[in-house]
């Protein structure tokens, strides 16, 4: 074998042992980086966690997660109170009297009180105390000794003026609707004339 011959033959043996080699540290610079990214990433998250944790406890935010659900489930007893009070009046209304409605009317407003402002996903209450007004309106109608007298008349009105005032019920779903049929079926009571249904809505 010539020198030349042998020259080349050792070129190529290390060029060989070279690629082997670039590849080794090559592999071994991959391990390294993705343990290095495991190592940060469980940094980060450890981080992240200290800092939720840290939020928590300044802002209260477990307390306010329970006021949420306490608050919710208010909300629906309140309804549900609302509603026993609204069927009683549609279907008891032989035993109408002036005091008897004073004090519906006294319930029915205590419970709106408690119920402005929340988000609430129907507007069905309204309906409901829509039926009420024209129920109160039949019974009136019923016999001349049936008649509508203070302060019942001015606290049915509390109910009406109440329920008008947009933006104390913003986030009731299908308010709209259920304020302009309201409006409507007042408009059409003879006994209810002495309500403006062109109430102001900020007073």
């Amino acid at each position: 074998m010539s020198k030349e011959e042998m020259m080349q033959e050792i070129i190529e043996i290390s060029a060989h042992n070279m690629d082997w080699f670039i590849g080794i540290v090559g592999l071994l610079l991959a391990f390294f980086t993705y343990f290095q990214w495991k190592l940060s990433q469980s940094q980060l998250d450890k981080l992240k966690k200290e800092i939720e944790d840290q939020i928590k406890v300044k802002y209260h935010l477990e307390k306010i997660n329970k006021i949420d659900q306490i608050d919710n489930t208010l909300i629906q007893l309140v309804l549900t109170n609302l509603r026993s009070v609204t069927n009683r009046m549609l279907f008891d209304s032989e035993s109408y009297t002036t005091v008897s409605l004073t004090d519906k009317a006294i319930n029915i407003i205590g419970y709106l009180s408690i119920l402005k402002k929340q988000k609430i996903k129907s507007a069905d209450f309204i309906k409901e105390i829509g039926n009420v007004f024209m129920m109160i309106d039949g019974w009136c109608n019923r016999s001349t000794k049936n008649s509508l007298e203070e302060p019942a008349k001015m606290y049915l009105y509390r109910i009406y003026a109440d329920l008008t005032r947009k933006e104390d019920w913003k986030n009731v779903d299908g308010y709209n609707v259920a304020i302009d049929d309201l409006k409507d079926t007042v408009r059409s009571l003879e006994n209810f004339r002495y309500i403006d249904p062109d109430i102001n809505e900020h007073n």
